[in-house]
C-alpha cells in the first residue's frame, strides 16, 4: 500500500491568555519521554496498548471515527475491524518497530455500516530500566477524504500513464472502470463506444457486470428511450435513471436488468475534443438510488480520460492504416520520396514535398531543405543526419516543417543508404511522412500529465520532477536553489461570497501574475487548492528569494476587477533556499512550508524567510499540542477562581475561572505550557469544552449551598468559533446544569474577531447576549484595539489589560489610558473592569478614576474551585 509522509500544517497560535503571574514553572518530566514519538496531533486520537499491542485505553474520538463501542475495540478486539488485506502490513510495521521504538501505518478499518475508513496510526514505545518495551503511546487520525483524494489522483494519473504508453485501449477503459468504481461505492461500471457507421453502441470494458448482460447490451442502438445509455449518447449529455423498474426509457430492457440485479443506472456521454460523441461511461447499482452532487462531481474527469484514449487509439489506427497503405501499395516507395548523395547532398525531391512546403525543386536540393526545417529543430536534424552519413547507418528523426501558408507540422523523416559491392555507399533513400496528429496528442497528454487544468501552470507532480532536478544541478555548481510557496490570503471568503466561478477567474489571475513578475528561468506550479510554489533556479542568495517574494506581493496588491467587484489577490509567502549538495526537494518544501505558516500566524499578506529557529518553534509547538491532547484524555484540565470586586460597595462581584492543568507528578501548570492548543480546532474546543463543564458544575453546587456568586467569567477561544455551534452547546449546557444564563460572563479577546470566521463569532455573541450572558471584551487597548468592534459586538464588559495597571503609580501615559477606557466605557454604558491590581494604592486611584470592578493579587489569588465557599465567607470587603 501506498504511503505518502507529509508535514502536517500548525494551528495559528492566538491568545488563550491568563490575567496573572504563571504558575511555578515545574518541570515536565514526561515531556522529554515522550517527545521523540510525538506527531501533530490536530484531529488525532490518542490510545495506549500493552507490549503486545492489546489496546488498554483508547480515546473517546474512537467511537466518532467507526460507531462502534469502545469496549469492543479494547484488548486485540480492534485487529478484527482492521481490513484483510492490510492485516499483514500492520503487523509487519509492528514488528519493525520493537527495534526502532516507532510506527506509522495507512490502513483502513471497518466502521459499523460495514464500509471502510483510511485510518493513520503513529506510535512509540515506552521502554522500562532493562530497556523492555513495556507500554505504546499511540494516536490515530482519519485520513479517508485525503487518502481517497490521494488514490483518485493517483487512478488519473495511472490511467494516462497507460494512454501515453499505448497501452491497448480495452486495458485502458477497464483500468478506468476499476478507477471508477473506487470512487464510488457499491457502482459497477461500464463503457460502450460508438460504432460511428451503424450508429449503434459496442461493448468497450465492464468488468464488473455479468457477461450476458453485456453481450445483451452490445450493438444497443441511440435512440431517445435506449434505456441510460442509449438515450445519453442521443442526448449527448448525462441521464440519471434513479429506479429501472419504474422509468420508461428503461422499457424493453427493464426485464434484462432486474435478472441481472441492476435497479439503478447513470450514464454520461464521451465526447471527442469537437464534441461528437465517441461512446458512453455507465454507472450500475443493485439498489434504486440518484447520485449525491460530490458522486456526480468526483466522475466529471473519467469520460474526459476515456475521450483521450479512445482518441488516441483512433489516431493511431489511422496513423497504422496509413502506414500499411503506403507500405502495401508501393511496397517501400515514400510517400514523399528523397535522394542524396553518399555525402548527404539532397540531389532530389518529390513534386509534392515541393507543393507542401511551398519551395522551387531548386530550393529543396542539396541543403536548401534546411530553410524549411523549424530553428528549434535544426540542430538536431544536421547532427543526426551527420551521424548517419558517418557511420552510414539508418537515420530517423522526428523535426517541424514550415508548410507553404506559413504554419508548422511535425514530420517524420527517415533514410537508408545503397551500398555498391565494396561496401561504399552509392545513394541515399529517403522518406518523409506527416506525423503532426500524434504529436500533437503526445503533447496534449504530457500536458494533461503535467500542468494544472484551470491555470495552466505546472501542477505538483510536474514542480516536485523540476525542483529535484533544480537541487541536483546545483549539487555540482557553485550556485542556490530557492524556493517560494504561498496561498491566497481570501480565497475561501471569495467563493462563499461570490462563487467558485469568481475564485476560479482569481486562481487564473493570480497564475498570470505569477507569470508576469518572476523571471523566465523561474518555474510556477500550482501545487492544489489556492497553494502556489516558485522554483528560483540558479540565485546567489537568499536576498534574491526575499526580491522576488517582495515583487509578488507588490504586484498581488491591486484586486482583480470582476463584474464591478474587487477581489482579493493578497497573498501569504514563506521562502527558503538551498546552496550546494545536502538538501533533498522534501526538505527545502517543508522549510518554505514552515516558513509560509509563519507568514499567516504574523498577520497574513507578508513573506518570511525560513530560519532554524522557526523549526524549533514548531517542534516546540508540536510538543505543546502533545501535551495539550494529554492533559484533555487524561481530565487534568481544571479551573481556579481570581475574585472581581465591585470598587463602589467593596462587594465580590463574582470569579473569573482561569484555566490550569493538574500532572500527576508535576503538579499544577500554568496554561503557557499548552498555549498552542488554544488554536488548534480540535484541542481548543475540547479544552473549553472541558473547562465549561468544571465551571457549571461548580456553580450548580454553590447556588445549591445558597452562596452569592455574581458572576462567573470564563475565556473563549478563537479555535471554539469555527464550529458555528459554539452558541448553542453553551446554553445547552448551562440548561443541563440548571444555572441562569445570567450567571455567566464570556470573556473574548480582540483577536477572535480577525480570523476568517468573523461572521461564526458575531452570531455567536449575539445569540449568547440575547439570552442573558455577559461578554466581556478582555486585553482592550492592546493589539487589536479596535471602536468598531464596541459597536459591531454585544460587549457589556471592558477589561483593561494589566500591562497599563502595574503602570498607572508611575507612568502619566498609561494613566491618561485607563482613563479614556473608563471614559469610553461609561459613554457607551459598558462596565469597566481593571485586570492585575496588586497594591492598594492602584485599588485606591481606580476607585477615584470611578471604575467600575477590579481584580488581582491584592484582593486574592487564584483558588481551587474547593476554596472558593470559605473565601465567599470570610470576605468583608475592602
Amino acid at each position: 500500500m501506498h504511503r505518502t509522509k507529509t508535514t502536517p500544517p500548525f494551528s495559528e497560535a492566538r491568545s488563550y491568555r491568563e490575567k496573572i503571574s504563571p504558575a511555578p514553572d515545574n518541570s515536565f518530566s514526561e515531556k522529554e519521554n515522550l517527545y521523540p514519538y510525538v506527531i501533530d496531533l490536530s484531529r488525532q486520537i490518542p490510545w495506549v496498548s500493552d507490549s503486545d499491542g492489546k489496546i488498554l485505553y483508547a480515546g473517546p474520538g474512537w467511537v466518532e471515527i467507526i460507531g462502534i463501542p469502545l469496549n469492543e475495540l479494547l484488548g486485540s478486539g480492534w485487529v478484527q475491524i482492521v481490513h484483510p488485506d492490510d492485516v499483514a502490513q500492520l503487523q509487519q510495521a509492528r514488528r519493525d518497530s520493537w527495534a526502532s521504538g516507532s510506527y506509522e501505518c495507512e490502513y483502513r478499518m471497518r466502521i459499523a455500516d460495514g464500509s471502510y475508513r483510511w485510518v493513520r496510526s503513529s506510535a512509540g514505545a515506552r521502554r522500562d530500566a532493562t530497556g523492555a518495551v513495556s507500554l505504546w503511546y499511540g494516536t490515530t487520525q482519519d485520513i479517508h477524504d485525503r487518502k481517497i483524494a490521494e488514490l483518485t489522483h493517483q487512478g488519473h494519473t495511472r490511467v494516462l500513464e497507460m494512454i501515453a504508453a499505448g497501452q491497448p485501449l480495452d486495458e485502458v477503459l477497464t483500468a478506468l472502470c476499476h478507477l471508477a468504481e473506487d470512487q464510488i461505492a457499491g457502482a459497477r461500471c461500464s463503457i460502450l463506444l460508438l460504432d460511428a457507421s451503424r450508429q449503434v453502441l459496442r461493448h468497450g470494458a465492464a468488468p464488473s457486470l455479468p457477461a450476458n448482460y453485456n453481450a445483451a447490451v452490445d450493438n444497443l442502438p441511440i435512440g431517445p428511450d435506449v434505456g441510460s445509455c442509449g438515450t445519453a449518447a442521443h442526448r449527448r449529455s448525462t441521464v440519471i435513471v434513479s429506479d429501472i423498474a419504474g422509468d420508461p426509457l428503461w422499457a424493453r430492457w427493464r426485464d434484462l436488468a432486474l435478472q441481472n440485479g441492476l435497479q439503478a443506472c447513470w450514464s454520461k456521454p464521451i465526447l471527442s475534443q469537437s464534441a461528437d460523441v465517441l461512446g458512453t461511461f455507465g454507472f450500475y447499482y443493485a439498489e434504486p438510488r440518484s447520485p449525491t452532487p460530490q458522486e456526480m462531481a468526483s466522475i466529471d474527469a473519467l469520460p474526459h480520460l476515456a475521450a483521450l484514449a479512445i482518441e488516441r487509439q483512433r489516431s493511431e489506427a489511422a496513423l497504422r492504416e496509413s502506414e500499411d497503405h503506403y507500405r502495401y501499395s508501393v511496397e517501400l516507395n515514400p510517400q514523399i520520396p528523397w535522394t542524396a548523395d553518399a555525402d548527404g547532398t539532397v540531389l532530389s525531391t518529390s513534386s509534392r514535398w515541393n507543393q507542401l512546403m511551398g519551395t522551387h525543386p531548386d530550393e529543396a536540393t542539396g541543403t536548401g531543405w534546411a530553410k524549411a526545417v523549424h530553428p528549434d529543430d535544426l540542430p538536431l536534424v544536421r547532427q543526426r543526419w551527420g551521424e548517419a552519413v558517418r557511420t552510414r547507418g539508418a537515420l530517423d528523426v522526428e523535426c517541424r516543417g514550415r508548410l507553404g501558408d506559413g504554419s508548422y507540422r511535425w514530420f517524420r523523416s527517415r533514410a537508408i543508404p545503397r551500398f555498391a559491392q565494396d561496401g561504399t555507399v552509392i545513394r541515399w533513400y529517403g522518406t518523409v511522412e506527416d506525423i503532426h496528429d500524434r504529436k500533437v496528442a503526445e503533447e496534449q497528454l504530457h500536458r494533461a500529465a503535467y500542468h494544472d487544468d484551470l491555470t495552466g501552470l505546472a501542477n505538483r507532480r510536474f514542480f516536485r520532477e523540476r525542483l529535484k532536478y533544480a537541487l541536483d544541478g546545483a549539487a555540482d555548481e557553485p550556485r542556490a536553489v530557492g524556493l517560494l510557496v504561498m496561498d491566497l490570503d481570501h480565497l475561501k471568503q471569495i467563493n462563499d461570497r461570490f462563487g467558485h466561478d469568481a475564485g476560479d477567474d482569481l486562481l487564473k489571475e493570480f497564475a498570470q501574475r505569477l507569470l508576469q513578475v518572476v523571471k523566465p528561468a523561474a518555474v510556477v506550479a500550482r501545487l492544489g487548492g489556492d497553494e502556489f510554489a516558485v522554483i528560483l533556479p540558479d540565485i546567489g542568495d537568499e536576498e534574491e528569494v526575499a526580491a522576488a517574494a517582495q515583487a509578488i506581493l507588490s504586484r498581488m496588491q491591486e484586486p482583480l476587477k470582476r463584474n464591478g467587484k474587487a477581489l482579493d489577490c493578497r497573498t501569504s509567502i514563506g521562502g527558503a533556499a538551498a546552496f550546494g549538495a545536502g538538501t533533498s526537494p522534501e526538505d527545502l518544501q517543508k522549510q518554505a512550508d514552515l516558513a509560509l505558516y509563519h507568514s499567516k500566524s504574523s498577520g497574513r499578506g507578508a513573506f518570511k524567510m525560513f530560519v532554524p529557529a522557526l523549526r524549533q518553534e514548531a517542534q516546540r509547538t508540536a510538543s505543546a499540542l502533545e501535551v495539550a491532547a494529554k492533559a484533555v484524555a487524561s481530565d487534568w484540565i481544571m479551573p481556579f477562581y481570581q475574585p472581581k470586586v465591585v470598587l463602589a460597595s467593596g462587594a465580590l462581584g463574582g470569579f473569573e475561572a482561569l484555566l490550569r492543568w493538574q500532572h500527576p507528578r508535576g503538579g499544577i501548570q500554568s496554561p503557557e505550557k499548552i498555549a498552542p492548543a488554544f488554536a488548534d480546532t480540535e484541542l481548543g474546543t475540547a479544552i473549553g469544552e472541558r473547562m465549561r463543564s468544571c465551571v457549571l458544575s461548580d456553580m450548580r453546587r454553590w447556588l445549591d449551598a445558597g452562596l452569592t456568586l455574581g458572576r462567573i467569567a470564563i475565556n473563549a477561544s478563537a479555535a471554539e468559533f469555527r464550529r458555528d455551534d459554539y452558541a448553542e452547546r453553551v446554553l445547552e449546557e448551562l440548561r443541563q446544569a440548571g444555572v441562569p444564563a445570567q450567571c455567566l460572563e464570556v470573556e473574548v479577546t480582540e483577536s477572535v474577531f480577525l480570523g476568517s470566521s468573523t461572521q461564526l463569532v458575531e452570531r455567536a455573541l449575539q445569540t449568547l447576549s440575547a439570552e442573558g450572558v455577559t461578554i466581556a471584551l478582555d486585553d482592550f487597548g492592546t493589539g487589536y484595539a479596535s471602536l468598531s468592534h464596541l459597536k459591531r459586538f454585544p460587549v457589556n464588559a471592558l477589561k483593561i489589560d494589566r500591562s497599563f495597571v502595574q503602570g498607572l503609580e508611575s507612568d502619566a501615559g498609561d494613566a491618561a489610558i485607563v482613563k479614556a477606557v473608563l471614559s469610553l466605557g461609561h459613554n457607551l454604558g459598558i462596565e469597566v473592569v481593571a485586570e492585575g491590581v496588586e497594591t492598594a494604592f492602584q485599588s485606591s486611584l481606580l476607585q477615584r478614576m470611578s471604575c467600575d470592578m477590579v481584580q488581582g493579587y491584592h484582593f486574592g489569588r487564584p483558588m481551587p474551585a474547593g476554596d472558593v465557599p470559605s473565601f465567599i465567607a470570610s470576605w468583608q470587603g475592602m
